[in-house]
């Protein structure tokens, strides 16, 4: 009887790896992998998920309306702003898309810069849920704007084919795009008299930020690099979404991406179009803190360049004098408080120190400050 079992254990055995070594035993695990496919930028279901879907819905005797979004702007943006920024949007627009969704229909994110969704019901229903996820992926901001083309297919008046009905979608994209006579037009500056049109006036502040510099002996000919670094410092704004600049409450969560890529962006912009090679690096370091917890590489100390050091603390002095969507504008006098309880964490003491001996019109001398430690770290 032993022998019975184990003979039959064996043969069991064999006969499953035969079975999954068989085209036709592995095809199950080959369907369910698509099914729970989710992209890993945006979380949202994938392209091979939207066939399953589907094809899931035809087999339940459902009507289904497959729609196309293809984003119009997105490969300017990608191209003047970076992979990185470009992925931030993507991530933004796949959020908006799925809260406008809800529940009503599935939303995916397909390959390259397009988005799709399946929905079923009535025409009327669909195309009005089609409007939403439409609107979901429209954005703007001071150097972007992007729209979407539509196209839709019809399961199974249009099609009994999910992957014909993606390509009747597609093709109804296209030409949604080729017939449209408006196209996405804000693009990114490409000079630097167009970027200062699209930053907010920093002459005040900027001539501050030169006086603190000689304060501290930065030599003359890396001043105007700093007073440059000033105006530019949020350049990089212009690839954020207007309603995440435009937040009143304190940015956290996927926007707070945007905030940490922009001086990167500045940097990039800066260095290409704008042909302000040694301002760039000003700009990229000037959201670094002196304790190391600044971005975006978390440098600390005197390995932050001066000048972005010096442009960090009127720059924060600059925005809390200001009105803004998430605080109103402080005094002058407050504003300096805050910054001198920000040295030695979030500020260099030196530059607070000499900030405050120029607000107070304090006469230059040499015990004001530090002597400037190193001639490189401005340019950097």
């Amino acid at each position: 009887m032993l022998i019975g079992i184990l003979i039959g254990f064996i043969l069991g055995v064999a006969l499953t790896l035969v079975l999954a070594r068989r085209p036709g035993g592995a095809q199950p695990a080959a369907e369910s992998a698509p099914e729970a496919a989710a992209d890993p930028l945006t979380g949202l279901a994938t392209h091979d998920r939207l066939l399953v879907d589907a094809q899931r819905e035809l087999e339940g005797g459902n009507e289904v309306t497959l729609y196309l979004f293809a984003l119009d702007g997105f490969k300017d943006y990608n191209d003047a702003y970076g992979d990185a920024c470009g992925d931030a949007l993507l991530a933004w627009l796949a959020r908006k898309l799925r809260d406008a969704v809800g529940a009503y229909g599935t939303a995916y994110r397909m390959r390259g810069g397009s988005f799709a969704l399946l929905a079923v019901g009535s025409e009327r229903f669909t195309n009005a849920l089609c409007a939403s996820a439409a609107s979901a992926l429209s954005e703007s901001g001071d150097g972007f704007q992007i729209s979407c083309d539509v196209g839709s297919a019809a399961l199974p008046r249009d099609t009994v084919h999910p992957r014909e009905a993606l390509e009747l979608a597609a093709r109804g994209a296209t030409k949604a795009g080729s017939e449209r006579h408006v196209k996405s037009g804000r693009r990114a500056p490409s000079d630097a008299i167009q970027a200062l049109r699209l930053v907010r006036s920093r002459q005040d502040v900027a001539d501050f930020a030169t006086a603190i510099a000689r304060r501290l002996d930065v030599p003359e000919s890396d001043i105007p690099a700093i007073a440059n670094a000033m105006h530019f410092c949020d350049v990089g704004n212009v690839a954020v979404p207007r309603a995440v600049l435009g937040y009143p409450g304190k940015i956290a969560g996927p926007e707070w991406q945007f905030i940490l890529l922009h001086t990167l962006v500045g940097e990039r912009l800066l260095a290409g179009p704008l042909a302000m090679e040694r301002v760039a690096p000003l700009v990229r370091h000037s959201h670094e803190r002196w304790d190391g917890a600044g971005y975006p590489d978390g440098l600390a100390g005197s390995a932050i360049p001066l000048g972005s050091r010096i442009v960090f603390v009127c720059s924060a002095f600059h925005d809390m004098t200001s009105d803004r969507p998430h605080h109103a504008a402080l005094e002058p006098a407050d504003a300096l408080a805050q910054l001198e309880r920000g040295a030695g964490a979030q500020f260099d003491p030196n530059v607070v120190e000499a900030f405050r001996a120029e607000f107070l019109g304090e006469p230059e001398s040499d015990s004001d400050s530090a002597p400037f430690e190193d001639e490189a770290s401005v340019e950097a």
